[in-house]
């Protein structure tokens, strides 16, 4: 049924088009992966919150958030745009104008001709999706080599330097830089923080690296084990970092996530087994504080109350921490004659005597509570970069894949109408016309706050990149825009070889 001139044509027909807009698309992905700014985004994001334009800024604040928005919008109307002009010139356009009167006065069967141009187009909108997938992989590697391993980031690249030693190396021993007081500097100085915050946050980021690389060697053992259990679910077997730093004591039972830990840190297996033992302590204690907190009844059983101390300070709680340190930097900026962006952008500035004194003054903090404020909001500000670096290869293969069969659906249907209208002009306002209100639905709905309702009238919504992202459940939205896309080819390949033709 496959026919080698008739494909032949199709791409010299159409090669220019699809030059254009998968280099179009693999440029804009590019651009989006390259020019990434985690801090700035969040800005832009936290500025733009409570506006019509919340919704799609919010995804943002990470590489691969901001990414989805490109993959919800601009992938989908420049698809759209060469799936509708495509699928006019295969068919109906030859229709129309008569030249495929002269195709089918040869030899070639009809269904064999419908059949190659189907092929064609869902072949070229393969590979062309295949291209600007793959760009983006590329892209993503060369600027923060974060697909095949940690994220490069600016302190790393010091450090590296430093020491003389690869980026490469020098992410996966992050202790080293601990270990060496002029790469501290260094890396400190790439992140805006100072080395005792930098301190910290390395400790951090080594410390949820261990639990990380340990957690996936117990997953792997639990697999072995219970893979044949049915009562087991995946997410009973699976481990996350987070659970095992809640309880390290699953630690103490792998030999092998020990070794893997330990090498993480540096520490040999006993000194790593010996920090475990201190950090399940350590979380004992916590606990016990926590519950005796929460019930201290006197003896007369009325809750007993502190003593108040010779110099009363400001507590400092998740509810006004943000109020504080917003006063605290405000009160500084002052103090420095800066602009109070300026020393949000460097919190280490806070630290300075002259800021101290002014913040004390500010907010009756003591000088070690706003040492440590500094300190925990350049910590998270610098993991909060980190975590919006990360990437999820997987997800980005799935927001790939769904996308190819997005474009593959709409292509579907833009070719149904090729096969089933003799006109151009009807063929495109039916076979571009759904298409795009699928697209402007899908705008509306980024734009709006409440539309739940409008998600019944597109089947963009069957590709749901929040799920992928989130891990929720995805898969029988790709499968049903598969099987939209079977049903409206195989119906186009009917339809055109059983119907009366203007010849």
């Amino acid at each position: 049924m496959f026919s080698k001139p008739i494909f032949k044509q199709s791409i010299q027909a159409n090669w220019k088009l699809w030059v254009i807009i998968t280099f179009v698309a693999a440029m804009i992905l590019s651009a989006f992966t390259v020019t990434f700014d985690a801090e700035g985004f969040a800005a832009i994001a936290s500025a733009a919150e409570g506006t019509r334009f919340s919704n799609i800024l919010s995804t943002m604040t990470s590489l691969l958030g901001s990414l989805e928005n490109f993959y919800k919008l601009i992938a989908v109307i420049l698809g759209i745009v060469y799936v509708v002009f495509t699928a006019n010139n295969l068919v109906v356009n030859e229709v129309d104008s008569g030249s495929m009167a002269y195709t089918l006065s040869t030899p070639i069967k009809r269904s064999s001709v419908i059949f190659t141009k189907s092929i064609f187009l869902v072949l070229s909108i393969v590979l062309m999706y295949g291209i600007i997938g793959s760009t983006g992989l590329v892209a993503a590697q060369l600027k923060y080599q974060n697909v095949t391993g940690y994220t490069i980031t600016d302190d790393v690249r010091a450090a590296a330097e430093a020491l003389n030693q690869d980026e490469r190396y020098i992410s996966e021993r992050m202790y080293l830089i601990l270990e060496n007081d002029h790469a501290m500097r260094e890396a400190a100085a790439a992140r805006n923080m100072d080395t005792e915050a930098y301190t910290i946050y390395l400790e951090s980021v080594i410390n949820d690296r261990s639990y990380e690389e340990a957690a996936a060697v117990i997953t792997d053992e639990r697999w072995d084990i219970y893979k044949d259990d049915e009562d087991m679910e995946d997410e009973d077997i699976e481990i996350t970092a987070e659970e095992l730093a809640a309880d390290p004591t699953m630690l103490l039972l792998s030999n092998d996530a020990l070794v893997t830990g330990a090498k993480v840190t540096g520490l040999s297996v006993n000194e790593y087994q010996q920090f475990i033992n201190n950090e399940i302590v350590s979380l004992e204690q916590e606990t016990e504080v926590a519950v005796k907190e929460e019930k201290t009844p006197n003896e007369e059983g009325t809750e007993a109350t502190a003593q108040p101390a010779t110099q009363p300070t400001v507590m400092v709680s998740e509810d006004n921490a943000d109020i504080l340190m917003q006063l605290v930097i405000e009160s500084s900026a002052k103090a420095l004659n800066m602009e109070t962006d300026q020393v949000a952008d460097k919190i280490a500035l806070i630290k300075n005597p002259v800021a101290l004194e002014a913040a004390m003054v500010a907010t009756d903090l003591t000088e070690q509570q706003i040492i440590t404020m500094a300190n925990n909001g350049m910590v998270s500000s610098a993991k909060a970069v980190d975590e919006a670096l990360e990437f999820d290869a997987e997800a980005y293969i799935w927001l790939s894949i769904g996308l190819l069969l997005l474009i593959l659906a709409l292509s579907s249907i833009s070719f149904f109408a090729s096969t089933l209208f003799n006109r151009t002009g009807l063929a495109l306002a039916i076979g571009g016309g759904i298409p795009f209100t699928f697209f402007i639905i899908t705008m509306v709905q980024q734009l709006m706050d409440t539309s739940e309702n409008l998600e019944y009238l597109t089947i963009t919504t069957l590709f749901d990149t929040e799920a992928i992202l989130t891990g929720g459940d995805f898969g029988w939205g790709l499968v049903a825009l598969g099987g939209i896309t079977f049903v409206l080819y195989a119906a186009s390949n009917v339809i055109f070889t059983k119907k009366d033709l203007p010849l």
